[in-house]
């Protein structure tokens, strides 16, 4: 072999020039090999934007710690929860910054609402939350949220993607509250109210009407104003009677609902209902007063009127006549004993993203977290108002008490596994509501008159949004 002072100069030059060469391939090829093995950093958002409405802001604060635990890229991302204090507010609020383009990141639609806020979200898709599992660990009512479409592929084939549209943490059926000292025996059937005097007959489809009694077993059939959820109760006579959608009103069977309705109105004597009527439209009360102060035997209503229940206990002072143990509840009756009938309203809102969103990784994660029965306890404890939206808390909720306070108010009374549970379709909930709310008890108008003007309503404010 030759030594080095054997070369000439030019190879020297050329031996030294490849070695270079050579040391920053072998350089660089690491540099790169390192790099493509490290996983890319999620870019974690300054800030993620929820609207709510209802539900306090600080209830969330236990849902924001369990996402930042779960998903530790955004353990500095500052979750703010705004909450709107009734959906009248939010959705004129929402609809204002979203046609700006400013939307929060996150927001919740109701699930009557017909399609006004659908419009607007970003389905989940089937690699974030998929649509079989959402199935199988979620309450049959929220089917509703599994979405396919038709879409072609990049070899212009068609192809079936499927999703959800939004995550739900609880939701609320109707039920019966009742006054025990007042109503000895609950009613399964409607045609069974009227019948709990303290005599009884035989045949209680051919009831009398008590006139010695100064209260009513329940009031319905009256001004809007003096029944609190008064259009959510037609809407379950409406689905009791299988009209499911507000674009049904004109059909024959929406006309039995809303008579139905309005029967128990004449199910109390003269006398006593229009007492009742007068002290309510004096004091400016409503039909949950009369039943704190002993004149209404049983109202109609989400677990949520609890509360109302509690502010109208307040406000009757002395005249309150409920005690703890009085206070129950039951199921909401049905037309029919057959099981298979058994129909009962459930609502709920739930969370999506919206298609303005600048964060919609950051978004996705979040709805995914929601979507654990992680999320879904911590809302509950938070928000006991709410019946569970998956299943697996279904059984364990049944026989607990919704609060501490009345342990005879039970979670069983709203959540009958046999009983089937269906949204109804409002078409605009703000709109369907306010109409009915308006113009039930308005003795200028007959039933169908008022169902048909319903349609032209809600259809006008739809073409108008």
């Amino acid at each position: 072999m030759p030594d080095i002072s054997s070369l000439s100069k030019n190879k020297i030059v050329f031996f030294a020039v490849t070695g270079v060469v050579l040391l920053a391939l072998i350089i660089g090829i690491s540099m790169l090999g390192s790099s493509s093995s490290k996983k890319p950093q999620t870019k974690a958002p300054s800030e993620l934007t929820v609207w709510v409405v209802g539900d306090e802001s600080a209830g969330f604060s236990d849902i924001i710690t369990g996402f930042k635990n779960r998903y530790p890229d955004y353990k500095n991302t500052d979750v703010k929860v705004t909450k709107f204090g009734n959906y009248v507010d939010y959705e004129k609020t929402l609809l204002t910054v979203l046609s700006d383009g400013n939307s929060p990141d996150i927001f919740v639609v109701n699930s009557s609402d017909g399609g006004l806020l659908e419009s607007k979200i970003l389905a989940i898709p089937s690699n974030i939350i998929h649509p079989d599992d959402f199935s199988k660990n979620f309450n049959k009512v929220f089917d509703d949220l599994v979405i396919e479409n038709k879409e072609k592929d990049t070899s212009g084939a068609d192809k079936t993607v499927s999703g959800i549209k939004g995550v739900p943490l609880g939701y609320q059926a109707l039920g019966i509250f009742y006054n025990w000292k007042l109503v000895k025996t609950v009613p399964h059937l409607w045609s069974e109210i009227g019948g709990n005097s303290d005599s009884t007959t035989e045949d209680i489809g051919v009831q009398t009407i008590d006139d010695s009694r100064d209260y009513a077993d329940m009031m319905l059939g009256l001004d809007g104003r003096y029944i609190p959820g008064a259009s959510d109760i037609l809407s379950l006579f409406l689905l009791q009677n299988d009209v499911p959608s507000y674009i049904k009103l004109a059909d024959t069977n929406a006309n039995n609902a809303i008579m139905r309705y309005f029967s128990f109105s004449g199910k109390t004597s003269v006398n006593t209902l229009a007492h009742i009527e007068s002290t309510m439209r004096d004091l400016n009360l409503t039909t949950v007063d009369m039943f704190v102060r002993g004149k209404v035997a049983m109202i109609i209503g989400f677990p949520s009127l609890l509360r109302e229940i509690e502010y109208a206990i307040k406000r009757a002072g002395s005249e309150n006549v409920l005690s703890s143990v009085s206070l129950r509840t039951s199921e909401i009756p049905q037309i029919s004993l057959d099981p298979k009938d058994a129909i009962n309203l459930g609502e709920y809102n739930y969370f999506a993203l919206s298609k303005t969103s600048l964060n919609p990784q950051a978004g996705y994660s979040f709805l995914a977290y929601l979507a654990t029965g992680e999320a879904e306890e911590k809302y509950l404890q938070n928000f006991p108002m709410y019946l569970p939206a998956q299943r697996l808390r279904e059984e364990s909720k049944m026989s607990e008490a919704i609060s501490k306070d009345y342990s005879r108010v039970k979670y069983r009374s709203f959540m009958n596994s046999e009983t089937t549970l269906q949204t109804f379709d409002k078409g605009l909930k703000n709109e369907y509501d306010s109409y009915f709310t308006r113009v039930l008890g308005n003795i200028q108008k007959t039933p169908k008159d008022m169902l048909l003007e319903a349609i032209k309503y809600i259809d006008c404010n739809k073409k108008h949004l």
